[in-house]
């Protein structure tokens, strides 16, 4: 997906251009559908809150700044629902106490780090097999194996620079490519 950084263009009192906002949707509405699907088990619930997010964005969308993209602004904005929704369908106990609810709290947050971890992983494993075999067994040396970037110079016969710039470029790559996957909502 291409993801597009420039503000939709304008006019009246600061209200979006329904065709370019119209865009927005087309081109976002998939991977947020799967963000909400992959989180809730009631699947209309899950679109109903993506409809919430560009109604949300229609709204707000003279606020967007152009600092990022517009995939990660509707994401915030997810996040934001999510939680919303999340606080407004859990069960109350009766009786509960403000410490209580404090680990409530705590844990949903928890739980939601817990998800993107796994969004992150998934997103990982997919980029991580877009690499060349070569690439891919030194990564499973150096993290899979454990191995010390000395010991896989030894194995590899390559250098200890050489390896070390190459490990680099290799992360960089990987957060790259994990970046525009989670961006992406191709994971």
């Amino acid at each position: 997906m291409e993801e597009k950084n420039e503000k939709p263009q304008a006019h009246g009192a600061g209200k979006a251009d329904p065709e370019a906002f119209a865009a927005i949707v087309r081109d976002n509405q998939r991977w947020l559908r799967g963000y909400f699907r992959a989180r809730l088990s009631d699947w209309a619930a899950a679109d109903d809150l993506a409809q919430d997010v560009f109604i949300t964005a229609f709204k707000q969308i003279r606020n967007f700044r152009g600092d990022s993209s517009i995939a990660s602004w509707l994401r915030g904005i997810a996040h934001n629902h999510l939680r919303n929704h999340l606080r407004k369908h859990r069960e109350v106990a009766l009786g509960g106490s403000e410490e209580l609810q404090a680990l409530l709290e705590q844990s949903c947050d928890q739980w939601q780090a817990a998800v993107d971890i796994s969004l992150a992983m998934q997103a990982l494993v997919t980029c991580k097999t877009r690499l060349p075999q070569m690439a891919r067994r030194l990564l499973d040396l150096r993290y899979g194996q454990e191995k010390s970037v000395h010991e896989i110079a030894e194995i590899t016969g390559k250098g200890y620079s050489a390896l070390t710039m190459q490990f680099h470029r290799l992360r960089l790559l990987l957060a790259k490519c994990i970046t525009e996957e989670l961006e992406g909502g191709k994971v």
